[in-house]
């Protein structure tokens, strides 16, 4: 199985990173109709193992054991939309629909310091919490480190792949400039040419 962010032909973020990015691309993507990994326990547990398999390969950690239940799958699409929405990238042209308020979703992690200095970090629940902990470890970790502002949400009204912005000048907003902002480009085109004249 690919990764959920390889089926839009996008690279992964860098680091532990790539778990949040592969969460939001979980979901159905109106323009490209891929359909939501997170529809039952069966495909989540799918899509789980393989991420936590490619987030244990960037880290170097042990890979977690995590399962989802059908009760699990509810607040993970939340957590899911939680990200999306706080990523989402912003273009000048583009107006994003008005959010609710997020919802706190309060988890547990283990650290534990290592021998050799580093601190180890695991998650304490086996369900969708332990997937929001080391989640929430990782968008931690990434602002620390300067990397979570490169990590965004498309901008187009019906899409919201989340892809990591390697432009030198983080101005990426769109995850495909060719699907999703060509309209939008075109229209902001039109009317900067009609304000010169």
């Amino acid at each position: 199985m690919s990764s959920s962010t390889a089926r839009f032909g996008l690279v992964l973020a860098p680091g532990g990173l790539r778990l949040a990015q592969e969460l939001v691309n979980t979901t159905l993507d109106e323009l490209q109709g891929t359909e939501d990994q997170l529809a039952d326990p069966a495909a989540a547990n799918d899509w789980l193992r393989e991420a936590l398999a490619r987030w244990a390969d960037a880290t170097g950690k042990p890979m977690p054991d995590l399962l989802l239940g059908e009760a699990d799958l509810p607040p993970l699409r939340r957590l899911r939309e939680q990200l999306r929405q706080a990523t989402r990238a912003q273009a000048e042209h583009v107006h994003s629909p008005a959010t609710a308020p997020a919802e706190v979703l309060p988890v547990d992690i283990r650290l534990q310091l290592e021998p050799d200095g580093r601190v180890d970090y695991r998650p304490v629940e086996r369900g969708w919490e332990g997937v929001a902990a080391l989640v929430s470890m990782e968008l931690l970790l990434a602002h620390s480190n300067g990397t979570l502002s490169r990590l965004k949400s498309c901008a187009g009204t019906r899409c919201g792949v989340s892809f990591y912005d390697e432009s030198r000048n983080q101005a990426r907003v769109w995850h495909d400039s060719k699907v999703c902002g060509n309209a939008p480009n075109l229209r902001a085109s039109r009317t900067r040419r009609k304000n010169q004249q």
